[in-house]
């Protein structure tokens, strides 16, 4: 092994194995319960604590990933309602969001925190989205795809229910240091940004723009992979 390899290999040993250990089933067992429980709980403060509550709002405005002429918008793996939130924030009056989760308990915390008006919820999986093709103008995805082993089932079916430009925000764990620690943490598995890149292509979208929540952040690869992805 040469020098350069062994960071390398040190961040990959970091990475949780539970994905490659359990049977798809099990997997997707493990990460329902684990987010109906104390983590998923925990995501109300770990947010502030980690800045992302506030930093979102970088992210989810007319500046950035831009919702004010979108109306029906779908927010995939909605966890506590975060972005659920913004989008409403600056979307027209009238305008509708779906939000919906794997967990049925993180369901409940983004109802809460939401209300509602103009919001729908609903418990589904990424890989069989229970909507009709061109249901939306525009998605949202955080932190979802990297309980995958393969993103392009659930790339296909993002595809599928936004209409022709329709706009996507795609947030994923990369296979960075601070990554590796986050894959431990959330029992996920990480991309690396070529990889992702070459997986949306595939599915049909355009990797239009790269977004991150500060200059620090670009700077030190921090803030995992965001990218806004347009359906052609």
């Amino acid at each position: 092994m040469t020098t350069s390899d062994k960071p390398k290999s040190l961040k990959k040993a970091l990475e949780s194995r539970q994905m490659a250990t359990r049977s798809p089933d099990e997997y997707r067992h493990l990460v329902r319960t684990h987010y109906d429980g104390p983590a998923g709980a925990l995501t109300a403060v770990s947010g502030f604590l980690t800045g992302h509550e506030s930093l979102a709002g970088r992210l989810i405005n007319p500046g950035a990933f831009d919702v004010s002429k979108c109306t029906s918008m779908l927010d995939a793996g909605c966890g506590n309602g975060r972005y659920s939130v913004l989008m409403r924030k600056h979307a027209p009056a009238g305008s509708r969001i779906v939000a919906f989760d794997l967990s049925m308990n993180m369901l409940a915390r983004a109802r809460s925190r939401m209300g509602t008006d103009r919001n729908a919820f609903a418990a589904a999986d990424v890989t069989r989205l229970p909507f009709v093709d061109g249901a939306f103008d525009a998605a949202v995805c955080g932190w979802v795809l990297e309980h995958l082993p393969d993103p392009r089932p659930s790339l296909r079916e993002f595809r599928r229910v936004l209409q022709s430009g329709g706009k996507f925000l795609l947030l994923c764990t990369e296979d960075t240091w601070t990554g590796a620690w986050c894959s431990r943490l959330w029992h996920c598995r990480t991309y690396n940004r070529g990889e992702l890149r070459r997986y949306a292509e595939e599915c049909g979208f355009a990797w239009t723009r790269e977004h991150y929540f500060s200059g620090f952040h670009r700077a030190l690869r921090l803030g995992g992979i965001i990218v806004e992805l347009s359906r052609i």
